[in-house]
């Protein structure tokens, strides 16, 4: 028996421990009505739901409606996020008929500069961390072929 959207999205919630026991029953009763994140009443709602929820969509073939890439370098200094709105259980099962996002999924919000010295640090680590390994490689490479020599 094939399993049915909602058997597969309190399974994720369940398995990711998302709510209280309390909260997802709560959250079961509301049905169709329930708001996503809303309604689970939970800490670790924007992950989980950009995250799992996504996911989950796209096992029904939904993709998102737009690439969060607003540059070709948005991951280095983001001007803009892409910020889903909450969806009813009932909303998320029509975008699955439909395959359509409705005009007002999503929005775009400006990135502070808090946040883009952030993005910036994470990746000059990276780069960092990266070159340190290469670096590395060819310093034990070069001694290597030095001891064979």
């Amino acid at each position: 028996m094939a399993e049915t959207f909602e058997q597969r999205l309190y399974a994720l919630i369940e398995r990711h421990q998302h709510a209280t026991p309390e909260g997802l029953t709560r959250f079961r009763a509301l049905g169709d009505a329930a708001w996503v994140v809303r309604d689970l009443g939970c800490d670790h709602q924007i992950g989980f739901y950009l995250d799992d929820i996504q996911s989950l969509m796209r096992s029904y073939g939904v993709r998102p409606p737009v690439e969060q890439a607003t540059s070709p370098f948005w991951w280095l200094w983001p001007d803009k996020c892409l910020v889903y709105r909450d969806f009813t259980i009932a909303e998320l099962k029509e975008v699955i008929r439909t395959k359509t996002w409705p005009d007002d999924a999503y929005s775009w919000e400006e990135v502070g500069f808090g946040q883009k010295i952030a993005s910036l640090s994470v990746m000059l680590v990276l780069v960092a961390l990266i070159l340190g390994l290469l670096g590395l490689a060819a310093w034990w490479l070069t001694h290597w072929l030095q001891g064979r020599g």
